[in-house]
């Protein structure tokens, strides 16, 4: 069966100025870390993808249920509540109403029936300084996770690496993976557990991948990264493009 999954988020443009002596330029250039996910998915032939970039998630990403039902799963990572609450009238010449309720749209999209992943990064969760804003949203409410409150910086930078412990080593998702293999992960954003959600993997008795059914949809989260720098040598390993595909997968109903 195939599965129609769209995937907003991870890229970014990057501005760097160098100073020497009286004398400065600025660099400007496009980070697109979306790629790893990409490849992945697209590397399924049972997987249609749709990527939007984060610069153009405001202008392009659906608003209306009806709009989020051409996909059996949607995918945010490194992505902030506002980029995805805001509507292009939010420019000029100002529109009133900007446009509809995106989030609550996306929110109803999963309680109907649909599929809802999000995976970690700076402005995933809560993020750097607060400034992923997922907390106290509609989002919030169909995530098998709750948030750090407002404000808060929920990034757990892990310098030495990690790997995952397994509560579920049976999950369809995990199971019979080269776990085994040499990977390290680098960073999380800071969560807490559902008492109605189902844990697989976590570090440090923290949610690292935690299912949910919502409604009649389903909900998934993985708190690392799909690319650098938290992701580290999972970018290297063996089964990356499977295990996303799996997560994929059961995010859109077709994997148990």
């Amino acid at each position: 069966m195939k599965i129609n999954v769209l995937y907003v988020g991870d890229t970014q443009v990057n501005v760097s100025t160098s100073i020497k002596g009286i004398d400065s330029w600025t660099f400007t250039y496009y980070s697109d870390s979306a790629h790893y996910l990409r490849d992945a998915l697209n590397a399924a032939p049972d997987i249609n993808l749709v990527h939007i970039r984060s610069s153009e998630s405001i202008r392009d990403m659906p608003s209306t249920v009806e709009e989020f039902k051409k996909y059996d799963c949607v995918i945010l990572s490194d992505l902030g509540f506002n980029s995805v609450n805001l509507q292009p009238g939010n420019t000029q010449p100002f529109k009133v109403p900007m446009g509809p309720d995106r989030i609550q749209g996306l929110h109803d999209y999963v309680v109907q029936g649909g599929g809802f992943m999000m995976i970690g990064g700076w402005l995933s969760f809560s993020g750097i300084q607060g400034k992923g804003l997922w907390g106290g949203t509609k989002i919030e409410e169909i995530m098998p996770v709750t948030c750090e409150p407002r404000g808060v910086d929920d990034r757990m930078e892990i310098t030495q690496g990690f790997k995952l412990d397994f509560n579920d080593p049976d999950h369809p998702i995990v199971k019979g993976l080269p776990w085994n293999e040499s990977y390290l992960l680098l960073g999380y954003n800071k969560t807490h557990l559902r008492s109605d959600s189902y844990l697989i993997a976590s570090y440090n008795g923290e949610p690292q991948i935690a299912t949910r059914k919502v409604g009649k949809g389903r909900s998934i989260i993985f708190a690392s990264d799909v690319g650098p720098h938290w992701a580290g040598s999972l970018l290297e390993w063996s089964g990356y493009a499977e295990f996303w595909q799996r997560m994929s997968r059961w995010a859109a109903g077709s994997l148990a």
